[in-house]
Formats: C-alpha cells, sequence, structure tokens
C-alpha cells in the first residue's frame, strides 16, 4: 500500500474542497431553479389571460355586428319583408366587419336572407329563400365589391328552412342573445361559430339575425404567441371540442362522425395536448371557474401548465398554456453542469497539491514501510538499523519485527494446508460430477436401447425390410449398448470396482474407434490413417482401452485443428513387442507444449480443457496391467503409446 497514506490525505483534502463547492452549487441551484418555474407559470399565466382577452376580442365584432343589425331592424329603418332592403343592409354590414364570414336573417314565415364571403364567381354571395304556402324557391346571386351583380341561379329543390335550424330555436327559445357551438362551416372549411339575437317588434317575435365568425385566425395567434422554445396553447370549448390549435390542420384532419363538427381533443394526433388536458381530471364536460395551474410528466419529461377560463362568460371555453421545464431551467442546468466542472478542476488542482504535501510528510513513514517489507522478504536482516524516522514508529519497531516473524511461518503453512485442501476439493468434486452424469445417462441409454431393439423387430417384419434402415438401427443399437457399458464402467471406476479383465479383439476395436471419430475428423478437415491388422488378441477391460484411445485421438484431432496446421493428419499403428501389444498414435499437430507437465492433474494447454485426461488414462492404462507414455525421442510427429499385455 505505498503511498496509500498519501493518496488519502490528499483526495481528503480535495474531497471536502469538491463537496463545499458543490454544496454552494446546488444550493444556488435550487434557488434560481425555483425562481425560474415561479418566472415561467408567471409567463404562461399572462399568455392565458392574452389569449383570453384575444380571444374574446376577436368574437367581440360579431356579437357587435348582431345586436347592432337587431336594433336596426327592430327599429323599423329596414323593412323586414324587404328581400332587397335587408341584402342591402347585411351587405353593407358584412363588408364593414372584415372577421365576419357571413350574416343572414330567417323570418317566422321560413323566409331566409343570407349575405356571405364567397370564392366563386364574385366575392360575395347572397342566398334568398321565399315561401309562398307550401312552395319554395331559392335564388343565388354572386355581386362584386360595389354590389353589381356577376351571376344568378335558382335552384327549386333547395328546401333549408331556417325556423329548424338549432341557432333559430335557441335564439326563439332563449329570447337573448346566445353562442352556437363550433363547427366546421360547410362553405369554407374553416371553424367556425354562430352569434344568434332575436328580433321583435312590438314585443312580438319577428325573426332571428345571425351572424357567423370564422375562428381559425385564433389558431394563427396561438402559433405566434411567444411562450418559450417548445411552449404550445390550445382551446377547448366545454364539450371537449378543440377550437383553437397552433396547428389548425391536426383539427381539421381529425376523424369525426360529421364533417361539421369540430373534432375532440381525444380525436387529435397530438399526444401532449391530450396529457396536458389529462391533469384536468375532468371526465366528459370540461368546465373551469378559475385560473389553474399544475404540472405533468410526458416521455419523462416535466411540463408546467395553465389553464384559465375565456373572458367572455357567456363562452364555456377553457385555454391551456404548457411548456418544458427545461425551456426555463436549461440554462441554469448547464450553468450547474460548468460549475460542477469548475470544482471538479478545483478539486484536482487541490489533489495534487496535496500529494506533494502528502509525500513530504510521509517520507520517513515510507522508508520504515520499506525497512518493514524488506524484513518481511527476508531480504534484510532485522538487526539492520532503523532510518530516521517518528518516534511513534521507533516505539512500534520491535513488536512488529517479531510478528513478521510468527507471521512468516504461519503463512508457509497455510499455503501449503490450501494446495492439499484445494487438491482434495477438486478431486472430491469431480467424482461427485462424474457420479451424477453416469447415473443419469444410464436410463436414457436404456431406454434408447429398447426402442431401438423394438425398431429392428417391427423394421423385420415387414414384407420388404429395407436393408440400409436395418443396418442403420444395428448400429445404432450397437452403439447405444457401448454408451451403457461406458457408463457402467465409469460408475465401477467411481466406486473403485475391480475392473473385469477379459481378452478381446484389439481389430474390432480399433475399427469401432474409427467409425466413431470419422464424422468429427470429417468436419475438421483431418485424415484419420489406421495401420492395425491381424493383430492378437490381448487382455484388458476392452470399455475402458477404448476410452483411453477414443481421448488419445480427440486430443491428436484438436490439437492439428487449433494450430490450423498445414498437414492435418492422425495415425494410428500397432506392434507386437514381447508379451505386450503396443498401440501408438501420431499426429501433425505443434507437439507438447514446453510449460506443461505431462499426466499431472489440473495442466492443461487447451483454452477450455481441464487437465484430467491424460491422468485418467495412464491410471486406467495401469490399472489394466499396461502402460502409457509420451515418445519424446520420435521428432518427426508428437506420439503417444500405450502398451496392452497379450
Amino acid at each position: 500500500m505505498r503511498g496509500s497514506l498519501g493518496f488519502v490525505l490528499a483526495l481528503s483534502l480535495a474531497g471536502l474542497q469538491f463537496l463545499a463547492i458543490l454544496v454552494m452549487v446546488f444550493t444556488s441551484y435550487l434557488t434560481s431553479e425555483r425562481s425560474m418555474l415561479q418566472h415561467a407559470r408567471d409567463r404562461l399565466a399572462e399568455a392565458g389571460v392574452i389569449a383570453s382577452e384575444r380571444s374574446s376580442g376577436f368574437l367581440q365584432p360579431a356579437r357587435e355586428a348582431a345586436e347592432l343589425a337587431q336594433r336596426v331592424l327592430e327599429s323599423g329603418i329596414v323593412a323586414l319583408d324587404d328581400p332587397a332592403a335587408l341584402e342591402t343592409f347585411l351587405f353593407q354590414g358584412l363588408q364593414t366587419e372584415t372577421q365576419v364570414a357571413g350574416i343572414y336573417f330567417g323570418d317566422e314565415t321560413g323566409n331566409f336572407t343570407y349575405v356571405m364571403r364567397s370564392t366563386g364567381a364574385g366575392p360575395f354571395r347572397t342566398k334568398f329563400v321565399r315561401r309562398v304556402g307550401d312552395e319554395t324557391a331559392a335564388e343565388f346571386i354572386w355581386r362584386t365589391e360595389n354590389f353589381q351583380s356577376v351571376e344568378q341561379q335558382f335552384d327549386p329543390n333547395d328546401t333549408f328552412d331556417p325556423r329548424k335550424r338549432p341557432w333559430y330555436e335557441s335564439a326563439k327559445r332563449e329570447l337573448t342573445t346566445i353562442w352556437t357551438a363550433p363547427y366546421i362551416f360547410f362553405s369554407s372549411r374553416q371553424p367556425g361559430i354562430t352569434v344568434a339575437v332575436p328580433v321583435r317588434r312590438d314585443g312580438e317575435f319577428k325573426g332571428v339575425i345571425g351572424v357567423d365568425i370564422e375562428i381559425s385566425a385564433i389558431s394563427e395567434f396561438l402559433s405566434q404567441l411567444a411562450l418559450s422554445e417548445r411552449g404550445s396553447a390550445l382551446i377547448l370549448d366545454q364539450n371537449g371540442n378543440v377550437i383553437a390549435h397552433p396547428e389548425m390542420t391536426v383539427v381539421l384532419e381529425g376523424e369525426t362522425k360529421d364533417a361539421l363538427d369540430i373534432v375532440g381533443i381525444n380525436e387529435i394526433d397530438d399526444p401532449l395536448a391530450q396529457a396536458v388536458f389529462e391533469t384536468l381530471g375532468q371526465k366528459g364536460e370540461i368546465q373551469i371557474e378559475r385560473d389553474l395551474q399544475s404540472e405533468f410528466t410526458f416521455e419523462r419529461e416535466k411540463y408546467v401548465s395553465y389553464f384559465t377560463p375565456l373572458a367572455d362568460p357567456s363562452l364555456l371555453w377553457t385555454i391551456a398554456v404548457y411548456a418544458p421545464e427545461n425551456d426555463f431551467t436549461q440554462s441554469i442546468k448547464d450553468n450547474r453542469t460548468r460549475n460542477i466542472w469548475f470544482a471538479a478542476i478545483i478539486s484536482f488542482c487541490a489533489a495534487i497539491v496535496g500529494l506533494f504535501l502528502a509525500e513530504w510528510l510521509l517520507k520517513p513513514v515510507r522508508a520504515f514501510a520499506v525497512r518493514t517489507a524488506l524484513i518481511s522478504q527476508g531480504e534484510v536482516g532485522d538487526t539492520e538499523s532503523l532510518p530516521e524516522t517518528y518516534k511513534e514508529l521507533e516505539k512500534a519497531n520491535e513488536t512488529l519485527i517479531d510478528q513478521i516473524a510468527r507471521r512468516r511461518k504461519a503463512d508457509d503453512r497455510i499455503v501449503e494446508l490450501n494446495r492439499d485442501l484445494s487438491h482434495f476439493s477438486r478431486v472430491n468434486l469431480m467424482g461427485q460430477m462424474a457420479t451424477g452424469l453416469a447415473h443419469e445417462l444410464s436410463q436414457p441409454l436404456t431406454a434408447i436401447s429398447q426402442n431401438v431393439d423394438a425398431a429392428l423387430s417391427t423394421a423385420k417384419q415387414q414384407k420388404d425390410p429395407n436393408p440400409d434402415l436395418l443396418n442403420i438401427l444395428t448400429e445404432l443399437d450397437e452403439q447405444a449398448h457401448r454408451g451403457g457399458d461406458i457408463v457402467r464402467a465409469l460408475r465401477g471406476f467411481i466406486r473403485k470396482d475391480q475392473a473385469e479383465l477379459a481378452p478381446f479383439d484389439l481389430n474390432e476395436l480399433v475399427m469401432q474407434t474409427e467409425n466413431l471419430l470419422h464424422h468429427e475428423a470429417l468436419v475438421q478437415g483431418v485424415a484419420l490413417r489406421f495401420n492395425v491388422s491381424d493383430m492378437p488378441t490381448v487382455v484388458g477391460n476392452r470399455i475402458q482401452i477404448a476410452q483411453v484411445l477414443i481421448n488419445l485421438v480427440r486430443n491428436a484431432i484438436e490439437a492439428i485443428t487449433e494450430a490450423d496446421s498445414p498437414v492435418k493428419e492422425v495415425t494410428i499403428h500397432a506392434k507386437r513387442m514381447d508379451s505386450h501389444l503396443q498401440l501408438c498414435v501420431d499426429d501433425t499437430g505443434p507437439g507438447i507444449d514446453p510449460e506443461v507437465t505431462l499426466f499431472k492433474q489440473f495442466e492443461t494447454s487447451k483454452k477450455e480443457g481441464m487437465g484430467l485426461g491424460l491422468s485418467i488414462c495412464r491410471t486406467i492404462a495401469e490399472a489394466n496391467g499396461g502402460r502409457l507414455w509420451h515418445d519424446a525421442a520420435y521428432k518427426e510427429r508428437c506420439r503417444f503409446c500405450l502398451s496392452l499385455p497379450l
């Protein structure tokens, strides 16, 4: 831990300074954030009031035009039964109020005079509906700005009756100025609203004067409202219909049941606007009586919002203004980040200075630590004079030296015991794993063997049995029995049973090994050469010897594959040696790693090897009266040899 105490001192000095600066930075940030959020709320409230007054002011000309027309018609200046006079009067009113889309009058007999702005043959169009008895006639006249007639048409099939319209019925019932619900004007395809006023003479109801006004300009005003970088506003009526939106195409392109209906807040393609009104928690009718403020989260970003009712109490509209908090607080967040970096740089500089200071203070301590380490490693005797240091360290020197000597002896003993215990644990674990595998594999191998026997019997009972199928099933049966023999041999090996030694044909064993490993060698591109024929019978446990031979050949294939040798070949050959038969496996691999001790447990050159294969194979060979060794004298190739008694 050389220099660790100095590092702690330097780190403590820098950390305390960094912590102090962070406290100041975050205190300032929280204060500034609260101020900015309050400023944001004030700006949203101000924008809401402006939008409310602007919307009310926008609708006021329509109300004034309707009430002015009401007073004129009620005074008798314009005759109600004179269509030409009515048209002239309404035409003049329409020219005066540029925001008005149309002015009309309907009476109790069903007559109707409507002057509106047009994009057809002329800038203005008049519609007359006259009823004589049960007959109805509709006339359309397009006029210029000078009231000159441009085009005239008649429609005998027009059955329009003003008395059946909602604006007429409401004004007649209420006998006061009324506003209709907003709707999409049929002609202009723009959102609008109608104000209707009853007309009476001498206390008798005569008809209704109506004024249409488009409200799309309110949306244009909302789009230009200066809130913040991503702030926005919209207006809803009490039914949740969108009156105004910064992008009016969202309103016009919404899906509704009726082409003349304004879309609802839940029908527009604006999930953020929907999230704004969800904070009100109102279902169905939306109506607020006072200003409200709220906060909400949308797509992991916090927003502030402000709701205010329309300044005109006769219209139950709600204005919502909202913006992300980051639009107002991002600058102070950036400033906080800069201050944190500034604090980190200052703390880093303080740490460097602290390191130099600690180095000077800890120089005697470090010399004492070095001497102690050298003594503990045996490089310096404990009689060596102590370097100049602090008095406190001198007193601890004698006790420390004695403890080092005792600890060194104890450590040596612990290392030796740990090595023995680790080796025992590994051997015990491998035994448990092998026992479990042998037990679990025996049952499925038995089932496979029985099923194959049944399949062979069934196949042989066919009229024309397929010889290829019989060969495949026969080979599968042999391999299943062989697998069962291997499992039984493994279990016997683990239980330390006395292996059953008996004479067996080595030529047959080599042929079966070739069949078993042929596909594996073919996939790796390795050629197998078996030069074993007419060998005498040997004595041993056939299953165990097969496992040794397979392990040696597989090791050769893997060595060639990992080294990507230019020549990929494994040769197996045998020869008689007095009372023993010697079987050798040669390969063209890279040979034995000089750092690996062969036949030692847990030592291997394979990336994923366990280092147990050759050790177990040597044990099996010796248990069968033979031996296994690496022929280092043979230089041409890597060779392992196995001897078995005849």
